[in-house]
């Protein structure tokens, strides 16, 4: 009897359980009763420390085994750091649309620039032109995919915004740390993410023994959304075998 999977789920930056619908339809679609998703939330702690123990918090609620972990941007730099913090939980690290190193210095003063604008003028909600730079070029006639990501966004709202971009600008190159974790850890993007650069997860791979690396092309930032399907089966994949290999799909 094939024993069921669970996988912890961290979102990105104002977004909800509704960014892996797609994805695990398809999982279940594909495999069914093997796998269990279980959403975590990122909390309004005032430090990512703090951020992080409240992920274990939720995590110990559902058990004292150790888990898979999968994070989506922001919540992909959450999940590395908390595998360098509580080492000792995690069997695998998975990590898409998301570099575990710090902010270049001019997206911390766009950050700095957006607080400041929407403390002062309150948040009218995600701007389209933001939308669509999230996603593929293939893509960004999608209107499902358009209307999710701006219906997560009002759902959160700004206060949530704020305390995201305010909490989590300041973080730390986690590659050597990452290093020397023994458990697996892998890496998916997509090949024109426009914020997540390709070349230093490449790099990455080659420097670790334990870590994988999957590129999806005609794909930007949203991947979850725009390879539900291919990202199933990577899912999948991960779990029939061990081997380190570089796909591109």
């Amino acid at each position: 009897m094939t024993q069921t999977q669970h996988i912890y789920l961290i979102p990105g930056t104002m977004c909800d359980h509704r960014l892996w619908s797609a994805m695990i339809n398809e999982v279940e679609g594909l495999c069914p009763s093997g796998y269990q998703f279980h959403y975590l939330t990122i909390g309004r702690q005032e430090t990512i420390d703090d951020l992080l123990v409240d992920i274990k918090r939720q995590i110990s609620r559902h058990t004292d085994d150790k888990i898979t972990l999968l994070g989506f941007s922001l919540g992909g730099y959450l999940a590395c750091a908390f595998a360098v913090k509580y080492p000792e939980m995690l069997k695998r690290l998975l990590v898409v649309s998301s570099l575990p190193t710090a902010l270049p210095t001019s997206v911390i003063k766009e950050r700095s620039r957006t607080v400041a604008w929407i403390k002062q003028n309150g948040y009218r909600g995600i701007a389209r032109k933001r939308v669509l730079a999230l996603l593929d070029v293939s893509n960004q006639n999608n209107e499902h995919f358009v209307q999710l990501i701006e219906d997560m966004d009002k759902s959160l709202g700004g206060d949530v915004l704020v305390h995201q971009l305010l909490v989590t600008t300041h973080r730390k190159n986690l590659f050597d740390k990452l290093r020397a974790l023994p458990f697996k850890k892998a890496f998916c993007v997509g090949r024109n993410d426009n914020l997540v650069a390709v070349e230093p997860l490449i790099q990455a791979q080659a420097e670790d023994g334990h870590m994988c690396l999957e590129i999806f092309k005609n794909t930007g930032h949203m991947l979850p959304l725009e390879q539900a399907v291919n990202m199933a089966k990577w899912l999948i994949s991960l779990g029939e075998q061990d081997k380190t290999q570089h796909l591109i799909y």
